[in-house]
């Protein structure tokens, strides 16, 4: 099997051969720390509860609110995304959304915007 994958302009790839080289899971701990998530691994897998969150935030929001802005000082908004991350964290049986954990994202989503 070969796995590759890109994020801005770095990149990886590397053959995994069953019973001889370590598998994905074995590896996974090397990859650096994601910052910025693509938008196809929020759409179609993800992996961890950040991903559930920013999917809620990032694609879900605008599906269902088009037209209206995220306000993350109005709770009512920030407990929407929370509650749309954990549907679809237990969708795809990843756990540790918390609201905490939103708050955090958000948090370093304008961390992130203002470097």
């Amino acid at each position: 099997m070969v796995d590759g994958g890109t994020e801005g302009f770095k990149g990886h790839a590397r053959v995994i051969i069953p019973g001889t080289t370590p598998c994905f899971e074995c590896n996974i701990w090397l990859f650096p720390p994601q910052v910025k998530f693509p938008l196809c691994t929020l759409a179609e897998t993800p992996r961890t509860a950040a991903h559930c969150i920013e999917y809620a935030h990032l694609i879900k929001w605008d599906e269902v609110h088009s037209g209206k802005p995220f306000d993350a000082d109005d709770t009512e908004h920030m407990q929407w995304i929370y509650s749309e991350a954990l549907k679809r964290a237990e969708l795809f049986g990843i756990s540790g959304v918390t609201y905490s954990l939103t708050q955090v994202c958000h948090l370093l989503r304008l961390f992130i915007l203002q470097a």
